[in-house]
């Protein structure tokens, strides 16, 4: 008869604790798989270092690597199922994320609000059409950095928990080799490092092959020496590392074959074609009769008198009116992005920051306040004042054009600071274009005669271009339609009206404008309008002020500014009072009027949010609880939510446990599952369980008679003649739940709850050493008798 001593029956809480924390202690091989996950995770990282600002998103990633790696080891260690990692990468995710990315709605500097929840969900499932939609290099210290917390969890957990449960030589570097490949398919079209990440991960990949392999190799015994191995490790090494120098000088990079990234296939998800062209309603600015003429639109500080503001750049004229462009489909160099933390491709030369203030006068014109004003192509952009945040959310900029867009608007009294390069005026003698004309002959067609007389006394086409900005300036007449007896010159700029402006050259600058960068493309030089102002001695840009002048792309020298008055006359330059003819008014295209205002004290007003103040003063309102609330649960609901996964997860762990060991397996394997399951109570309870023991043994360690009863039961299903039933084993289950039941009899609601949530239990038995001392050490499984 075997006698358990007292000590080793009953262990210490420490006893139990100090098992633990051995069982985590890794074995070397537990720490040469780390070391690789951690370091092709780095290299594979590495391949962003042109996606993103700083170098602060590999220290993040570096983070979620490791806590990755540890999460999968204490899920190896302790035996638990793979999804327990799962959930421990969850919970990790949420609960440190706004810490490591998301700072700015932390409540109490460190726990998670319901935002930041919402913007950790979002980054992990829409994070990545960002990225790709964003001009890189996007910001290191923003919300894009939930990605790269997020692959360092994912694959620090994944790679190791692989690793120690698999034998496959081939599994764990796939999952390193497939991160590279997914990093630099994300990133931008510009080569971070090549040299470094082709050899680091070439060679890496390599080496954990070769170590996986002699591991794998040395467990059933390979016939070869250990120098043999040796030679042929450094013979592998040599190959991997002459195999990562020639791969990286064929990775695509500068100078080289394009890189081959995922830009090109993502659509920016902006349709520009929804925002009129601000072109055609020139007139309202031009007029001294309309009321925008005398109104301040902007004010502009630290930019010289007579600098030209560029408020809107059109590139693009369809036969109906000059607009700005989406871009070439499938070129993210083309079109509208958003902005990351530099502007890449700016023009270069001299800058100048100037700092312009929205009037109410130009957010409420809805074709001017999507645009974002500047004296010529950015290099740095920055909002500030209440709606700062907002816009630089959604802010947009076009590379090719150099102009920036707001989709909210702006609005009455906000400020952006812009830094830009102005553009040169000076075009030389008989430059020569640069790059594909922007309308070609075929949209132009019927203009084409008209344009072509313009320029017949000239020759080359340098000569020519300069005969028609001569005869518009000379010859033609400025009227924008608004005085009596020129009502017949009619705003807009679709194919019709230029035809008639072509024949009597009379117009504003709008129509100007639009048929000389027509002319232009038409001579081969790629040009397009830009409507914008002229920054006054005071600062303060009104209507009057308003311009259209064009840009037209030189060699060498890049895009130009042709000034309004190099090829339009002088406002005062009126053409002759002609009564309108009633027949051609009847045959006048449909212009659409401008937007109407409502007068102050108008209903609407009552509900204007954006305007320079309210026109009644609000009553006072009653307090509204709802949203106290409602604010309550934003800030109590995120921590609780996090402590109430954590519950879950451990209380679901335990019911998954039970229902599979109540209903998998012959009855006698259920009954002897069923006392399992009564020792993981007394084990959650505290009480000691000796792992090398006899049913009978653990029972009288237990105490009670309901542990000694159950264990005589399992002992005669297991060991009696003949396979119990299932009614047999269904009765034995019960008296164990009613057990489990009697077991926390009398003991208060919160120590319930603390055996509940105990998870001593999830540690197999024996692997926690709660048996204390030598006997309660892990071996093999076997049956033993009662």
């Amino acid at each position: 008869m075997r006698v358990v001593a007292p000590r080793r029956a009953e262990p210490t809480t420490g006893s139990a604790f100090t098992g633990t924390l051995q069982l985590l202690r890794p074995s070397s091989a537990d720490l040469t798989d780390a070391a690789f996950v951690l370091g092709l995770g780095l290299v594979a990282l590495a391949a962003w270092a042109s996606t993103f600002s700083t170098g602060t998103y590999l220290a993040v990633g570096a983070l979620g690597l490791l806590l990755g790696v540890l999460a999968a080891h204490v899920t190896n260690a302790l035996r638990w199922h793979w999804v327990t990692a799962v959930g421990i990468v969850v919970v990790l995710y949420a609960l440190l994320g706004g810490v490591v990315a998301l700072r700015d709605d932390l409540v109490a500097g460190f726990l998670p609000s319901a935002k930041t929840i919402r913007g950790l969900a979002h980054g992990a499932v829409g994070g990545w059409k960002d990225l790709l939609t964003t001009l890189a290099p996007v910001p290191g210290d923003f919300e894009f950095l939930v990605l790269p917390w997020l692959v360092g969890l994912v694959f620090g957990a994944g790679a190791h928990l692989l690793a120690r449960r698999t034998r496959s030589v081939w599994g764990p570097p796939a999952l390193a080799v497939g991160l590279l490949a997914g990093t630099i398919l994300l990133g931008s079209f510009v080569a971070a490092t090549p040299l470094a990440v082709g050899v680091l991960g070439t060679l890496g990949v390599f080496v954990w092959l070769f170590v996986r392999h002699t591991r794998r190799r040395s467990l059933g015994g390979t016939g070869l020496g250990r120098s043999t191995r040796w030679t042929a490790g450094a013979l592998l090494l040599a190959i991997a590392l002459a195999g990562g120098v020639g791969a990286s000088f064929l990775m695509p990079g500068p100078e080289r074959t394009p890189r081959t990234v995922l830009r090109p296939w993502v659509q920016p998800p902006l349709d520009v074609d929804r925002y009129p062209s601000p072109l055609a309603g020139f007139r309202k600015y031009s007029s001294d009769s309309q009321a925008l003429y005398d109104q301040p639109l902007l004010r502009v500080e630290g930019a010289a008198p007579g600098t030209l503001l560029r408020m809107a750049v059109l590139d693009d004229w369809d036969g109906l009116a000059w607009s700005a462009s989406g871009g070439v489909e499938g070129d993210p160099r083309t079109g509208f992005q958003r902005i990351g933390a530099v502007i890449p491709g700016a023009a270069t030369g001299r800058t100048t920051t100037v700092r312009l203030t929205v009037e109410p006068a130009f957010a409420a014109t809805r074709e001017l306040a999507v645009w974002l004003p500047a004296p010529g192509p950015a290099t740095e952009i920055q909002f500030t004042g209440p709606n700062a945040r907002a816009h630089g959310e959604v802010v947009r900029y076009n590379i090719g054009t150099g102009q920036g867009l707001v989709p909210d608007m702006l609005r009455a009294g906000d400020t952006v600071e812009v830094t830009s390069v102005a553009l040169p005026s000076e075009t030389g003698q008989l430059p020569q274009a640069a790059g594909p004309v922007l309308v070609r002959d075929a949209v132009s067609a019927p203009l084409v005669p008209i344009l072509d007389s313009l320029s017949a006394a000239a020759g080359d086409p340098w000569s020519r271009a300069e005969e028609v900005a001569k005869v518009f300036r000379e010859t033609g007449s400025w009227s924008n339609g608004t005085k009596p007896g020129q009502q017949q010159y009619l705003p807009g700029h679709g194919l019709k009206r230029l035809l008639t402006f072509g024949t009597e050259l009379v117009g504003s600058d709008e129509h100007y404008a639009a048929t000389y960068a027509l002319a232009l493309n038409r001579l081969g030089y790629p040009a397009r309008v830009v409507m914008g102002a002229a920054v006054p001695e005071d600062g303060v840009v009104k209507g009057q002020h308003v311009q259209a002048w064009v840009e037209v792309s030189l060699a060498d020298r890049g895009w130009v500014t042709i000034p309004t008055e190099a090829f339009t006359p002088d406002r005062n330059k009126e053409p002759n009072n002609i009564p309108p003819k009633s027949l051609e008014q009847q045959n006048a295209p449909y212009v659409p009027p401008p937007n109407p205002t409502r007068p102050p004290g108008s209903f609407d007003s009552l509900f204007n949010t954006h305007g320079v103040g309210d026109v009644l003063e609000r009553p006072a309102r009653s307090t509204d609880w709802m949203a106290i609330i409602l604010g309550a649960v934003r800030v109590v609901g995120p921590p609780v939510a996090a402590i109430l996964a954590v519950v879950g997860l451990l209380l679901g762990a335990k019911a998954v446990r039970r229902y599979r060991r109540r209903t998998r397996g012959a009855a006698s394997t259920r009954v002897a599952a069923g006392w399992l399951e009564f020792l993981d109570r007394a084990r959650d309870l505290g009480r000691p369980v000796p792992a090398r023991a006899t049913r009978l043994e653990q029972a009288a360690a237990v105490g009670g008679p309901e542990a000694l009863a159950l264990a005589r039961s399992a002992n005669q299903a297991v060991f009696g003649p003949g396979e119990p039933d299932a009614e047999a084993s269904g009765g034995y289950w019960s008296g164990v739940m009613d057990a489990r039941k009697s077991v926390l009899a009398g003991l208060p609601w919160w120590r319930r709850w603390a055996v509940a949530l105990n998870p001593r239990s999830l540690v197999p038995l024996g692997s926690d050493r709660s048996g204390g001392g030598r006997d309660a050490r892990p071996v093999r499984r076997r049956r033993t008798r009662g």
